[in-house]
């Protein structure tokens, strides 16, 4: 038995990760989060512009699919109750929300449909780097963040989100009924927060994501909220 085991482990083809790795510049990344749902029949215009972001803007978008439009009969896959109450969190306790809503660096963005303003060219509060090993089970990422003089003492949070792009849905109930969603950098997992410096998390990976469309995503928030940086890397399947 036991030679029948070893014969079958030594022609077991063997699983090797991927490699890749993202360097954050000397200009702070904005991050910009979307708050959708599929229930919502303003949300595919703000779906499809978050789509069109060019991918070296200096923007690292992130769609959190929201739940509370799911008790109106549409069930949007992608909504997670987590991604309600973060943005609940991120409107700091106010006591409504709405969709779609665009948040740049923390704050409400009502002007989306106009453009995103110029981006600051000042030097960074903070740094990123991320490193990826990707296999068919999982990505395991490490983060490293460092806060300039000016942000050290502002109690700083770093987070990780794993996203997957180029996804699609028959929507069959609720204000998008009988019409095809596509949705880009839709937020599958959310890790943190860790405290700066160095950071470790795996993201297990479900059966039905694309491993060629998933991306990890790092980014730093103060105390306020307010981003200090943030850093995408697309996976390396």
């Amino acid at each position: 038995m036991r030679v029948i085991l070893f014969l079958i482990a030594l022609l077991a083809p063997a699983v090797h990760a991927a490699t890749c790795s993202a360097v954050s510049g000397d200009t702070r990344n904005r991050l910009l989060e979307l708050y959708t749902s599929e229930g919502c029949s303003s949300c595919p215009p703000a779906d499809r512009w978050l789509s069109q972001l060019p991918r070296d803007g200096g923007v690292v978008p992130l769609a959190f699919h929201v739940d509370y439009w799911d008790r109106l009969g549409c069930h949007d896959p992608f909504a997670q109750a987590a991604f309600s109450q973060r943005q609940r969190d991120r409107n700091r306790g106010a006591g409504w929300v709405y969709t779609p809503q665009v948040m740049l660096d923390g704050e409400d963005y009502r002007a989306w449909h106009r453009g995103l303003p110029a981006r600051p060219n000042a030097p960074a509060p903070a740094s990123l780097s991320l490193t990826l090993d990707q296999t068919p089970e999982r990505i395991d990422v490490q983060a490293e963040s460092r806060l300039a003089a000016p942000a050290a003492g502002r109690d700083a949070r770093l987070y990780l989100a794993l996203f997957e792009n180029r996804l699609s849905s028959n929507v069959s109930a609720g204000e998008n009924a009988r019409r095809t969603l596509q949705h880009d950098h839709v937020v599958r997992q959310l890790a943190g927060p860790f405290d700066p410096g160095r950071a470790r998390h795996s993201f297990r990976l479900r059966p039905g994501w694309k491993a060629a469309d998933l991306g990890v995503a790092a980014f730093v928030l103060d105390a306020q909220g307010a981003s200090l940086q943030a850093l995408a890397r697309p996976g390396c399947p």
